[in-house]
């Protein structure tokens, strides 16, 4: 079956072309009270349908289970399971996690791709990145302390992280086949990075290379998502390959000033504020996404989105208004070349 034209536009953007009207992608999408209320379940079929229905270009085949996280949990008097930090002390507690057999995984996986290339539309797999994945098994403080004090820990805790991720490429990814990866890396906050970027740098490139490597022989392209400001994880990204960065959080970032740095170098996806989303109109909804869609579409390489994962606070209507505000939008009617 042939790719829908919303599909086909975002693995033009993944291949470094431009299209006028911007795919819609929610990566971390998280309304799964919305999705039983409206289409029954939160399944394979139902994201099918959902993203049919509201438009967007790709569905999530979800993420492969690494056995590497050391994040706990708490609940809270609300009952809601909330992250609370994490346990992470030692490489012994790393080394002594076994290489999970993905067999069942691969099976399931090979199952929902074919499902959904059948529905005309494409996969993305998240992979979790080092940075995140160590600072929220150690919790931030501990991390960052650690990091200072004590850095050939924290390196070799990144390096296990991706010898494990390249692990997933070489054995799932490939047999899998799905048309997009995202790497799930919160590394920033809203000032900037969590650590110098010297310090970053030295603890992401070369390992990450190694990774996407992997990938660019695979031919299947390869994106990230982070909140916080973006000014110094952008260019690292560039010149690491990576085709898409989404976050583009509206709090730390003026969009239309990223496009104007980055967009001829990557794709920018997301932008709209999911607490301005919860509150507002759905007038004010309409509104912001269409400015949103302006000043991210400019140059022709935009993904909509939120900024981070749109949850069930979130009235119905509002969501359904801004997905409809992105389908209804014509594009730039000039297209850079």
């Amino acid at each position: 079956m042939q790719l829908c034209d919303d599909s086909k536009r975002l693995m033009r953007l993944m291949d470094g072309r431009r299209v006028r009207k911007p795919p819609f992608w929610e990566p971390w999408f998280g309304m799964s009270d919305f999705l039983r209320r409206r289409w029954g379940g939160t399944g394979i079929r139902e994201r099918i349908v959902m993203s049919k229905d509201l438009g967007m270009a790709i569905v999530n085949l979800k993420g492969v289970d690494t056995n590497l996280g050391f994040g706990e949990s708490e609940m809270t008097s609300d009952g809601v399971s909330r992250y609370s930090g994490g346990g992470l002390d030692s490489i012994e507690q790393m080394e002594e996690r076994p290489v999970p057999d993905w067999k069942d995984q691969i099976t399931r996986l090979k199952e929902e791709q074919r499902m959904v290339r059948e529905s005309g539309l494409v996969s993305w797999l998240i992979l979790p990145w080092c940075f995140h994945k160590i600072a929220t098994s150690m919790g931030l403080t501990r991390f960052a302390v650690r990091v200072y004090r004590d850095f050939p820990f924290v390196d070799r805790a990144f390096e296990i992280v991706e010898e494990r991720n390249r692990m997933v490429i070489d054995q799932v990814v490939s047999a899998v086949r799905p048309d997009v990866v995202l790497f799930d890396g919160d590394c920033s906050y809203k000032h900037g990075l969590m650590v110098d970027p010297e310090l970053f740098r030295r603890l992401v490139f070369e390992r990450t290379r190694k990774t996407v490597s992997r990938l660019k022989r695979l031919g299947i392209p390869y994106v990230l998502h982070t909140d916080g400001k973006l000014d110094d994880v952008i260019p690292v990204l560039i010149e690491l390959g990576f085709s898409m960065v989404h976050g583009c959080e509206s709090k730390a970032n003026d969009l239309a000033d990223l496009v104007e740095r980055f967009g001829d170098d990557i794709v920018l996806a997301g932008n709209m504020d999911i607490d301005f989303l919860s509150k507002a109109t759905v007038e004010e909804v309409r509104s912001e996404t269409l400015s949103m869609l302006e000043a991210g579409s400019s140059k022709c390489r935009y993904v909509a989105a939120c900024n981070t994962s749109p949850l069930d606070f979130i009235p119905d209507e509002n969501y359904i208004a801004m997905a409809e505000a992105i389908k209804g939008y014509g594009g730039h009617g000039y297209c850079p070349q």
